[in-house]
């Protein structure tokens, strides 16, 4: 539990220099006490500031009262989880929006991740037809407390509209503010709902499911924003995290259609669209998927958005061209190229954007070296042999084969880091050498090819390859023993 609050408060909740001027001392003493190991000590001081947050009406720092009693009073009394769920409780039924919202996602958020560090005891246990200790959560079987978390994450998102009028930097104090962060969630809603979208997107699938329980397996899950807003989501199996998901995503995407700049809108849709996919149940999803991505690409086409959807497509270019095989499967080679260019031209139109970043990425992704060697361990006496090699995005090797005694032969062979096989290699005495050109049809895939090794005399050897242009920080070898 004590993990459960340290995961809260690292995402939605700010460092000690993010309090309100007036109350900087006081959480600097708590940071002192902690520091020191007094955690009596700073649950004394946590009590003076919820004494004058109350004088002062503050909720903000209500809220942070309330988180950082639940940490120490972990460490300092017996049941505490039971303590610290009933205080957000109590609090609850004191409180009024938004505050209330607020402390319902957090409430759910603490029954969450109390599941997921103790999993293992809801599966094994029997599910009953009403809760053996209404008030013990800990004694729940796993339906009963992921339907009490989804009631918690449905209670934080009450008054929606009120929601999506609360600016975010009215909690500046609390959250811990990043780079374009309020530009994807610029309200209170927004915040509510990704923490709430956590849970509903979660895999956790074993819990029982009746016969008509709830399926993606329709294609218009997958169309555009505009009418995947218009879409009526329905399902007997009203409880199904799947279901709650899509509502929801729903939701956002209907608030956010509204906006002038389409920067939160994107950042959702996407989200929604990888999902559905990730579990629809129809055919020729990915198809569908590709199509709506270029589609709203298209629609946003000036505006740089527009690089996040292409960014999606460069990757479902990357994911199709990784299934090529010369042998079974030639329907993709060039889908890696198709990627290449696309994240250029998105590089090029919008170099600062956050899709221009991803595009970067996965650019250097496709295009990294990559060498194998493979060989047969025993050679015979003065007698050309062959080399496989596999290779991606080289055109040009130069060959090394090193002499090295027994010893050396088997201290390489328990050598795992790369920079200390090439500083151990290099130390050998070269053989022979020798270049090897390759065909490069720029199609980014990875080749296989043959080369001769030259006859090489009695003993143990080390083939060695890397590209000219690569200064050895890609290579590849093979050890092998010449014998008759």
């Amino acid at each position: 539990m004590n993990k459960t609050l340290t995961i809260i408060m690292i995402l939605l909740f700010a460092n000690f220099a993010q309090s309100q001027n007036k109350y900087n001392e006081l959480w600097k003493s708590i940071e002192k006490f902690e520091i020191e190991g007094l955690p009596k000590s700073a649950l004394e001081v946590v009590e003076a500031i919820s004494e004058k947050a109350e004088v002062d009406n503050n909720n903000a720092q209500r809220i942070k009262v309330l988180l950082f009693k639940s940490k120490f009073t972990l460490i300092l009394e017996e049941d505490a989880q039971l303590n610290i769920i009933n205080d957000f409780k109590t609090q609850i039924s004191q409180s009024e929006f938004p505050t209330k919202n607020i402390l319902e996602n957090l409430l759910a958020n603490l029954y969450w991740q109390y599941f997921q560090q103790n999993r293992w005891q809801f599966y094994n246990r029997t599910k009953t037809s009403e809760k053996v200790d209404s008030k013990d959560f800990r004694t729940w079987d796993l339906q009963t407390l992921f339907d009490e978390i989804s009631l918690r994450y449905q209670n934080s998102l009450e008054n929606q509209l009120l929601l999506q009028l609360e600016d975010l930097k009215t909690f500046d104090e609390l959250l811990i503010l990043q780079s374009d962060s309020k530009t994807f969630r610029p309200t209170l809603f927004d915040l509510l709902a990704h923490n709430a979208l956590e849970f509903y997107t979660t895999d956790e699938n074993s819990i029982t499911k009746p016969a008509y329980k709830f399926e993606i397996d329709s294609e218009q899950f997958l169309s555009d924003a505009k009418n995947f807003s218009r879409l009526d989501i329905t399902s007997k199996d009203s409880t199904a995290l799947q279901l709650q998901t899509l509502k929801l995503y729903q939701e956002l995407i209907k608030f956010h259609l509204k906006d002038e700049l389409p920067y939160a809108l994107a950042d959702v849709d996407i989200k929604r669209l990888l999902y559905i996919k990730q579990h629809a149940t129809f055919n020729y999803k990915d198809t569908k998927l590709l199509e709506t991505l270029k589609a709203e690409s298209e629609h946003l086409k000036s505006n740089e958005v527009s690089a996040l959807y292409d960014f999606e497509i460069a990757n479902i270019y990357l994911q199709q061209g990784n299934t090529y095989n010369p042998s079974t499967n030639e329907t993709h080679r060039w889908k890696l190229k198709e990627a290449i260019e696309l994240c250029n031209t998105v590089i090029n139109k919008f170099p600062e954007s956050k899709g221009a970043e991803n595009c970067s990425i996965l650019k250097q992704q496709i295009l990294q070296e990559t060498l194998q060697i493979t060989a047969e361990s025993h050679l015979p006496i003065n007698t050309n042999s062959r080399l496989l090699i596999r290779y991606k995005n080289i055109e040009k090797l130069a060959f090394k084969v090193f002499q090295l005694s027994r010893s050396q032969y088997e201290k390489l062979n328990i050598i795992y880091r790369k920079e200390e096989q090439l500083a151990f290699i290099k130390n050998l005495k070269i053989e022979k050498q020798w270049q090897s050109n390759f065909l490069n049809e720029n199609d980014y895939q990875t080749h296989a090819t043959e080369v001769v090794l030259p006859a090489l005399n009695n003993g143990y050897f080390v083939v060695f390859a890397s590209p000219e242009t690569s200064n050895e920080q890609t290579f590849a070898y093979a050890t092998v023993q010449v014998t008759n």
